[in-house]
Order: C-alpha cells, then sequence, then structure tokens
C-alpha cells in the first residue's frame, strides 16, 4: 500500500480531530475542577469568616458579662451578697430575705426567664406575680443617671443596655 498525500491529510485530519475532542474533553474536566475550587474556596471563606463571627460574638459576650459583674457587684451585692446567694450586707436590714439569685434557672425548670427579669430589675411596670415592690426600681435610677451623661434621646438604650449586661452575668452564675 501507497501512502499518497490524501491519506496523510486524513490521518492529520484525523489526528486533528481527536486532539481537539480529547482538548475539549480534558478542558471540560478542567473547567469543572477549576469551578469546584472556585466553590470550595467560597465555602471555606464562608465558614472563616463565620467562626470570625462566632469568636467575636463569643468575646463581646465575655466583654458584656464582665460590665454586667461589676454593675452587679455595685448594685445588686449589697443586698443578695458578692455570690448572689441573698447574703449581703444590707439582708438583715431588709423585711423580706434577698433572692438566691443563683437558683434562678433552677427554681423555673431549667429556663433563664430573661424577659421576665428584665422587667422585675427594671421595675418601672408593675408585675402582679412578683408581689409588691420590695427592690429598688433600677430602672429609673438608671435613667436619672444616663440623662446627666448623654442626651436624652439615648438614655433608654443605655438602660436597657446595662440592665441586659445585668442579665447576661445573672445567667452566667446559675447553678
Amino acid at each position: 500500500m501507497k501512502i499518497t498525500r490524501l491519506h496523510i491529510r486524513i490521518v492529520f485530519i484525523f489526528a486533528f480531530v481527536v486532539s481537539v475532542f480529547v482538548y475539549q474533553t480534558f478542558a471540560k474536566d478542567v473547567e469543572d475542577i477549576i469551578g469546584a475550587q472556585k466553590e470550595l474556596n467560597v465555602i471555606a471563606d464562608m465558614q472563616s469568616s463565620k467562626k470570625n463571627d462566632e469568636e467575636e460574638l463569643i468575646k463581646q459576650t465575655k466583654d458584656a458579662v464582665l460590665m454586667g459583674q461589676k454593675e452587679y457587684e455595685r448594685t445588686c451585692s449589697l443586698c443578695h451578697g458578692i455570690n448572689g446567694i441573698g447574703n449581703g450586707p444590707y439582708a438583715f436590714a431588709l423585711l423580706e430575705k434577698p433572692a438566691n439569685l443563683t437558683l434562678i434557672q433552677k427554681k423555673n425548670y431549667g429556663e433563664f426567664p430573661f424577659s421576665k427579669l428584665y422587667r422585675i430589675i427594671d421595675g418601672r411596670e408593675e408585675i402582679k406575680s412578683h408581689g409588691p415592690r420590695v427592690m429598688p426600681v433600677w430602672g429609673d435610677r438608671y435613667n436619672t443617671e444616663h440623662w446627666l451623661e448623654v442626651r436624652t434621646r439615648y438614655s433608654e438604650t443605655l438602660v436597657r443596655g446595662r440592665i441586659f449586661e445585668l442579665l447576661l452575668y445573672l445567667e452566667s452564675i446559675q447553678k
């Protein structure tokens, strides 16, 4: 069999077609791999960002708990005691023994009643289930203090913040 130019051209065209087909198939696989890698990078970035957000939230929460502890020591420990069990230096002079604040969650079937405690501490709203108002109305006091420090417009937000930090601290001392 004699190889002619026509045979060479046919072989060349066949080789070219096969190489284009192989290249397209390979290129498609490479594109799929690159696309998958990009998706994995996006997912990894999102997870890293979420982890950073969670770490920042934990840091901020720890800061808020620490501020709540300072608030507790300054305003609550006189009656409830430094350890929260109701044995503060003023407890003897009170008509009603201060509550043991470390058992709040236990007495509420494992739930920390955040909203109810907020209203009790704030004190500006009468809560029938709380009984007579023997505890000071801290919301008014905090509001008066903040009115002196900042514009009236922001004082309520600062009052809520102080009570919120105090509640975070109380939640952290539950037994």
